[in-house]
């Protein structure tokens, strides 16, 4: 693709958020044309089971259009695939250790625990 030095100009402007949120819209909107062409569902079909108008999913097909997290999760629940996956950690922050815990009134500030009873909780210890 040929550019001009103008748009090479305005382009170098753009600050790199807006480059890459840009970018991230475009993979979002490619993923879903994928997904859609894999499944063999028209942009009708999608738009109807997403309940949207089919001019709305032209729309987020044109990659300008910007996606909230419950968008994203039902497109993902529609298409019953993942649109967009976030990188995890192989090795949990946190361990889990089931702890039983007796209370007594003056334990507890609100009151909402009586005297003699089990509570049962659960704490956080960092690895």
């Amino acid at each position: 693709m040929k550019r001009n030095a103008l748009f090479e100009q305005l382009l170098a402007k753009v600050a790199p958020e807006t480059k890459a949120e840009v970018e991230l819209n475009i993979d979002i909107a490619n993923r879903i044309y994928d997904l859609l062409k894999e499944k063999g569902m028209s942009q009708r079909e999608f738009a109807e089971k997403m309940g949207k108008k089919e001019s709305e999913i032209s729309r987020w097909m044109t990659g300008s259009h910007g996606f909230t997290t419950s968008t994203l999760a039902k497109i993902s629940s529609v298409l019953g695939e993942s649109i967009v996956e976030v990188k995890r950690k192989s090795c949990p922050q946190f361990v889990v250790i089931p702890h039983t815990l007796y209370v007594t009134p003056t334990d507890v500030k609100d009151g909402s625990y009586s005297n003699g009873k089990e509570v049962k909780y659960q704490c956080r210890y960092p690895n």
